[in-house]
């Protein structure tokens, strides 16, 4: 029986926010895995319900519901196609040579490091 819970647009809001947050974390490091030549799984059914778990402990109003979740679907969103980039040249840039090593007619040079373990307090 399903029930009809009213929540705060700040809740509302909140968790969007971390749907869309997690959803873009899970793309851009499976993507990441992808290219170093390792597989991603999606996470196991301890791991979601753990997060319904967490999920009634930060929002309160949602616990009643969250305790129904004994299995929590997985659910993976729809990736999201990025716009291909032009390649920019830097074509008119010139990179300035490091400054020279100091010399002693710079002045004194600053203080060797100390051992730690040589100080006495």
């Amino acid at each position: 029986m399903a029930k009809t819970v009213i929540v705060g647009d700040d809740t509302v809001r909140e968790l969007i926010e971390a749907y869309a947050s997690l959803s873009a974390w899970f793309y851009q490091m499976s993507d990441a895995l992808r290219q170093g030549g390792v597989g991603c799984e999606p996470p196991s059914e301890a791991h979601r319900r753990a997060y319904v778990a967490q999920l009634a402990v930060t929002y309160p109003e949602l616990s009643a519901v969250a305790a129904g979740l004994t299995a929590p679907r997985p659910f993976l969103p729809p990736p999201v196609i990025a716009a291909p980039f032009a390649a920019v040249e830097n074509e008119g840039v010139e990179l300035k040579p490091p400054p020279p090593p100091p010399s002693a007619e710079a002045g004194p040079l600053p203080p060797s490091m100390v051992e730690p373990g040589a100080v006495r307090y």
